[in-house]
């Protein structure tokens, strides 16, 4: 069966749960339950996925490439018990997303601060 093509890539800004997921798993492969846990952690509690959307989330950023569903390695199963689990990874073309939305989170900072003089921290 022929895989339906891929659909464009998202050009505006990342969601908050997009942009927290890529950058988790910029920094290790992690299975579903393991970046909601990351996402909560990086984000200080202010993020906190119900796994349902965060799922949507990693089926739609797998949509567009932006990670890849890959085999967990074996050390990472020795005590799980139940279903194997889903490891996903950061793609070539999530870390460019990731940048991009770095570089526009940057820009609307300093233009924020420069339209509210003495909210330089």
């Amino acid at each position: 069966m022929k895989r339906p093509p891929t659909p464009p890539a998202p050009s505006g800004p990342l969601s908050a749960l997009d942009f927290h997921v890529l950058l988790v798993l910029a920094v290790e492969d992690l299975y579903g339950y393991g970046i909601k846990k990351a996402v909560e952690g990086q984000s200080e509690g202010l993020i906190c996925p119900e796994i349902g959307s965060l799922y949507r989330v990693l089926a739609r950023l797998t949509d567009v490439e932006w990670i890849q569903e890959v085999s967990a390695s074996p050390s990472s199963e020795e005590n799980h018990p139940g279903r194997t689990r889903r490891y996903y990874r950061l793609t070539a073309g999530g870390l460019a997303a990731v940048k991009r939305e770095m570089r526009r989170l940057r820009e609307a900072v300093d233009l924020a601060e420069n339209i509210l003089p003495g909210t330089t921290p």
